[in-house]
Parts: structure tokens; sequence; C-alpha cells
């Protein structure tokens, strides 16, 4: 679904350490994949979890609209903006209060 980036290995000691439970049929076949593919299991299961990992990350980045309101919010960015009282009385008092981070 998603174009996923190699992992790359992290810089640095290891120190944190997880724990987990699974079934001895779910242990044999990562066993089998990690002998498969050259890791040692703690590496298959790290790698694992940081492309799955990955993937949620992307898929939070991602926004989905149904085509219609996808044309109503296109429309809305492309129409002229209107002027808010309220927000143009706010700019103005906080002149020189806040800067801008560029």
């Amino acid at each position: 679904m998603f174009a996923l980036e190699p992992i790359a290995a992290t810089p640095g000691k290891m120190e944190a350490r997880k724990e987990l439970r699974m079934h001895r049929a779910d242990e044999a076949r990562i066993r089998a994949a990690a002998a498969a593919t050259g890791l040692q299991e703690a590496d298959f299961i790290r790698q694992a979890a940081l492309l799955r990992a990955q993937e949620v990350e992307q898929r939070m980045a991602l926004s989905i609209l149904p085509e219609e309101a996808f044309e109503a919010f296109k429309a809305a960015v492309a129409a002229p903006g209107k002027v808010a009282p309220g927000l143009a009385q706010a700019m103005k008092a906080s002149k020189g209060v806040l800067k801008d981070a560029g």
C-alpha cells in the first residue's frame, strides 16, 4: 500500500528492552523467517516492528477525503478570502508580540 523506506539501524547503544508473549506456533514462524533472512530473531522482530511503525506514521500523515468533499475543499481554498474582523483586530493587537520563526 505504501512505499516503505528501508529501515536503517538507529545509531547508538540499544538500552531499551521489550518483552513479549506469543503462541509457540508464532514463535516457530518468526524463528523460521528470521533464519531465512539471516537475521537473529530479535533483529527480525525489531525490524518488523519498525516497518509497521513506519506504515502507521505514513497513514497518519495521509488525509483521505471522498471526492465530493475534496472538490468542496478545493473550491473553498480557491475562493476569495473574507475579512474576519475579530481576527484582524487580534492581529493588530499582537503586532510586535509574535515573531515569525522563518
